[in-house]
């Protein structure tokens, strides 16, 4: 990236925060878009803004950068005032340059009059792993959801990691979130094998094999077709979406759990799984019940974060992609598609003007192709990570048909870039941070 005067852009960013809010003191990661003096053009999750640097030595520093991580330091309606944000290098034994996560713990606890009991310190601990405002309304809503049963960390954590993540947080909801964590990546794929090998048993009777059939024909709508073209593919991803779109705890809000135009939902799902354990099909049932689970929390990862986290909104979709058995280890590999949005007219919307699409395949466990498309109007960036470099070479090759798709489609590839790295699959609040046994301490200039 040159430092420059400004680049034409098809529509002009808006120089007040973004819908949704910068909140002060945060910790943002943007793409750079363009530097000019100590004025930056960023894009958070897709939505660019003009801010303004703290000094003309920080503007230099982002020189040949495409993203950085930045500290809100100051705000008004007119200006955001951005000061780069350097994370500390680990702390060392002995050097004195780290607090332990304990001390820090305990002081937080006694600033607030709160009585320093071991699970109040879990809890304290768990916060600070996942950046979450330690607070008495904090702490106390962690432990109504975690309730009186034997919990620990790791119950602890995800109740941190959720709240961090805006999402609602009860019993039922994190209950749903820790069942959900463990078959989240392979929810989709375990469900639909499990179909398919249950309809080879010689010994079902006529009635089973129709009952197996039917709810592995409305599973069907998630399942992606193998060598589709791009049409059909764009239909099927659209079709899998309109049928995980809404929660069920939405249907069953309407009159009859019904949608326009008799599109297939989850209700259809739920009242098969009676019939599957009324026909003796209980452990294919129990495989359809944590499928279902891991739905009802992919509704709540859909829902508007209260408040907004330092990541922005997304809204998400999960499906399969079938592969050709000759060329695959396994038939299928899951899909996780995910799409900036913004709160405009009091809903948070997909602005496809400015938006964040995050592609990611599963190609094998723990191994994870992504692709992420920003736009900016007609302006778009491409960035590719591939698990390893076997990938490099056709992806790469791949890059001037892309490019040539867009420019049909009316878009400007204005830059893309082909990388190796490891992508997590799991989303944040399913994912929480391990607490560490130090916490660096971080001087932040306003």
């Amino acid at each position: 990236m040159n430092i420059q005067g400004p680049l034409p852009l098809n529509q002009t960013p808006n120089t007040a925060q973004p819908e949704g809010g910068l909140r002060l003191f945060q910790r943002v990661t943007a793409e750079i878009l363009q530097i000019n003096g100590t004025q930056a053009v960023i894009s958070i999750d897709g939505h660019p803004i003009v801010a303004r640097l703290v000094s003309q030595q920080e503007a230099a520093q982002l020189a040949g950068k495409r993203v950085a991580q930045f500290i809100v330091t100051a705000m008004d309606q007119e200006t955001v005032t951005l000061k780069i944000f350097n994370p500390p290098q680990a702390a060392t034994a002995g050097s004195g340059t780290g607090l332990p996560v304990q001390e820090m713990a305990v002081r937080i606890l006694q600033e607030f009059g709160l009585p320093v009991r071991p699970e109040l310190l879990l809890l304290a601990r768990a916060a600070l792993a996942q950046h979450l405002e330690i607070s008495p309304e904090n702490l106390q809503k962690m432990l109504a959801a975690l309730g009186s049963g034997n919990w620990g960390q790791a119950e602890a954590e995800m109740a941190a990691a959720m709240l961090a993540a805006g999402l609602p947080l009860n019993e039922e909801t994190l209950a749903v979130a820790l069942r959900a964590r463990s078959v989240y990546s392979q929810g989709v794929l375990n469900l639909l094998t499990t179909l398919q090998t249950a309809q080879s048993n010689p010994s079902l009777t006529a009635d089973q094999v129709r009952l197996l059939q039917t709810i592995q024909n409305l599973f069907q709508h998630l399942l992606l077709p193998a060598g589709a073209d791009v049409q059909t593919l764009a239909s099927r991803i659209r079709e899998a979406v309109r049928f995980g779109g809404r929660t069920l705890e939405n249907f069953l809000l309407t009159a009859d759990g019904t949608v326009e135009g008799g599109q297939p939902n989850w209700v259809e799902a739920v009242r098969l799984l009676s019939n599957l354990r009324q026909n003796g099909l209980g452990e294919v049932a129990d495989q359809v019940q944590r499928f279902l689970d891991q739905a009802r929390m992919s509704g709540l990862l859909n829902l508007p974060p209260q408040p907004v986290p330092g990541e922005g909104m997304w809204a998400e979709a999960r499906m399969a992609l079938a592969v050709p058995a000759a060329t695959a280890e396994r038939p299928m590999m899951p899909v996780r598609l995910r799409l900036a949005r913004r709160e405009k007219g009091g809903a948070a919307r997909i602005d496809p003007f400015h938006t964040t699409l995050n592609i990611q395949v599963e190609v094998q466990p723990d191994s994870v192709f992504q692709v992420v498309l920003s736009v900016v109007g007609r302006q778009m960036r491409v960035i590719v990570t591939a698990p390893d470099t076997l990938w490099l070479s056709d992806t790469r090759s791949e890059m001037p048909a892309l490019e040539d798709a867009l420019r049909k489609l009316g878009y400007n590839l204005q830059s893309s870039r082909v990388e190796v790295g490891r992508v997590d699959f799991l989303p944040a609040a399913l994912n929480p941070q391990p607490a560490r046994p130090s916490l660096a301490l971080i001087d932040v200039e306003v």
